[in-house]
């Protein structure tokens, strides 16, 4: 593991480095960051004060699935729980849970520069429009994020799964920013209109509750067709509500999304076969709501699973299995036990 140096940076077009803040400096937010502070880039993270710590005592390190492993000293991140700083950034990369949205477009509305451009990457299909709201005199880009990643404690965020970031931007104003995400091992791909694409992640993110709800890594849940049954009736039920809303959910990764509930419901021998084609999965990775859960933390789930239950409740389609879990999910919230460790068959029961 080596230390990163803070040398060749690319340039903005004045000569001087883009000035990025992480507004919600979680896992996502701090992996992001991290990769790039690691190839120099003018990077400021806004966060709590337990990330704040931790930062301070180890440093901020980010690995993934293919042998990445950066370690920043303390001394080079700048961490803060101020939303001052965002007075002069250029750029102000939004990484908050989607029920933050409001009161962090409210933040940013008071302290940042107007002329910013904010790129939403966060989870869900509405916080653009939201965010749009908001912030009228803003430059706001939807983006997404495909990859999950882990806090592994001590200043430590691991990426466990593959994927390439997702911009939307019509007007290339983001061109700066992606070669920076380029440069830092991060390839972003920029669309005119994401909207498809964002269905398209909903569905590969419809898993992370019930990874949440099993509390195995993902690999393991992945592994075991009982679970994967249960994940092939999720998704049949999002594509039923997707198709009566006329929505065609984009491939946001190497499966198309109407064949991904055949695949999870192929026998182990075949499914490690298409797995090991088309999906990239570290043993260690894990959902971010297994982790909302363990620290305790309100959830996603209403943009996840329960955008699907609202959608098909808007085109009268039934999605039994999405409903339940998403009661499944607001229960163990309530209990704040962290995963309730649910069989595929407790997942599944009809009666509590």
């Amino acid at each position: 593991m080596e230390e990163t140096s803070q040398e060749d940076v690319l340039a903005s077009s004045t000569g001087e480095k883009l000035k990025i803040v992480v507004l919600g400096a979680g896992s996502i937010g701090c992996y992001l960051g991290a990769c790039l502070i690691g190839q120099g880039a003018n990077v400021t993270l806004i966060g709590r004060e337990r990330i704040q710590a931790q930062i301070s005592e180890n440093g901020l390190r980010a690995s993934d699935y293919k042998g990445r492993d950066l370690l920043i000293p303390a001394k080079e991140v700048k961490f803060t729980t101020s939303n001052s700083v965002m007075h002069n950034a250029d750029v102000v990369l939004l990484c908050v849970k989607s029920g933050d949205t409001q009161s962090a477009a409210q933040l940013i509305f008071k302290h940042a520069n107007p002329k910013a451009i904010v790129v939403s990457f966060q989870n869900g299909v509405r916080n653009g429009v939201l965010l749009e709201q908001y912030l009228p005199t803003f430059t706001v880009l939807r983006g997404m994020v495909p990859f999950n990643v882990l806090s592994k404690g001590k200043g430590h965020f691991h990426c466990g799964t593959e994927g390439n970031l997702a911009i939307e931007d019509p007007d290339k104003v983001s061109k700066e920013l992606v070669s920076l995400f380029d440069k830092a091992a991060l390839p972003a791909t920029v669309y005119d209109d994401i909207t498809n694409v964002q269905w398209g992640k909903l569905l590969i993110n419809l898993n992370n509750s019930v990874n949440a709800l099993s509390g195995v890594p993902l690999l393991e849940q992945l592994g075991n067709p009982a679970y994967r049954k249960v994940m092939a009736l999720v998704l049949r039920e999002a594509l039923d509500a997707m198709q009566a809303a006329g929505i065609e959910p984009a491939r946001t990764g190497k499966v198309i999304p109407k064949y991904m509930p055949f695949i999870m419901s192929l026998p182990n021998f075949l499914f490690n076969m298409v797995a090991s084609a088309t999906l990239k999965i570290d043993p260690e990775a894990r959902s971010s709501m297994y982790e909302d859960l363990t620290l305790g933390r309100k959830t996603e789930i209403d943009y996840l699973n329960g955008e699907i239950v609202a959608l098909a409740k808007k085109q009268g389609v039934p999605v039994p299995v999405n409903s339940r879990i998403v009661g499944l999910i607001k229960k163990a919230e309530e209990d704040s036990k962290g995963s309730p460790m649910l069989s595929p068959e407790e997942i599944m029961q009809t009666n509590d």
